[in-house]
This record gives structure tokens, sequence and C-alpha cells, in this order.
């Protein structure tokens, strides 16, 4: 597997974490409520923190050649 192919997969997966997270949060605030909804609020602040991590470490290291 290549580098860009590699690169591209591990987005794939930023992306899904962010995708998680909004709906997650959207979740927990419409149809949860009191334990549920922090847990669930705070599994989605992890996802979309790991996922700005992951995509500032692709951007940061762009050259693919």
């Amino acid at each position: 597997m290549t580098e860009g192919l590699l690169k591209m997969w591990v987005s794939f997966i930023a992306m899904g974490l962010m995708f998680f997270a909004v709906f997650g949060s959207v979740f927990a605030r419409k149809k949860l409520s009191g334990i549920f909804q922090k847990i669930v609020l705070g599994i989605a602040f992890i996802c979309i923190v790991f996922a700005g991590i992951i995509i500032l470490l692709l951007v940061v290291n762009v050259p693919t050649v």
C-alpha cells in the first residue's frame, strides 16, 4: 500500500469520527438526559478532538509523490 493510499484511508477514518461526533452530539442533546447524555457528549468530544489531530497531522505532512 502506497503512502498516499494509506493517508486516504486514515482521512476516511477521521471523517467517520467527525460524522459520529456530530450525530452523537445531536442525538444526545435531543433524546438523552442525565448521565447518559454526558457520557455520549464526552465520547463525541473525544472523537472530534482525535479526528482534528489526525487531520492536522495529515495536512502538515502533505507531500506524497
